[in-house]
């Protein structure tokens, strides 16, 4: 499994390689958007376990929920999303992409790095 702080240094060269938001044409945030972009969680999924089936449903959910498709692909994407301090990270991370202008993203990113003690 990835560690903490391998899933951050991934999402993170991610999400500034991309500098932007992956959304659908309704503006609404998603895994896998337009232009081949992809979330901070979208970015860690492997392609061939992509699946409409785990859009819709933000990780935060499954802080209480403790399964269900997006949980599995991240799973079978070597990202343990059962455990408790990586959703944390996790969670973090989607809430940055959804939430936060791109060009507050490097800063921030930094922060999120140290909070967590990946960096």
């Amino acid at each position: 499994m990835l560690s903490a702080k391998e899933i951050y240094e991934r999402v993170s060269a991610h999400l500034l390689t991309q500098r932007a938001v992956s959304e659908d044409e309704n503006g609404s945030c998603r895994l896998r958007g337009g232009d081949g972009r992809k979330c901070a969680i979208g970015s860690l999924i492997r392609d061939d376990l992509y699946c409409l089936d785990i859009e819709g449903v933000g990780i935060a959910y499954y802080r209480h929920a403790r399964d269900g498709a997006l949980l599995r692909a991240l799973y079978a994407s070597n990202v343990d999303a059962y455990d408790d301090q990586i959703v944390e990270l996790l969670t973090e991370l989607e809430d940055l992409h959804d939430n936060v202008n791109v060009d507050e993203w490097p800063q921030l990113l930094l922060a999120l790095g140290h909070r967590h003690a990946v960096i």
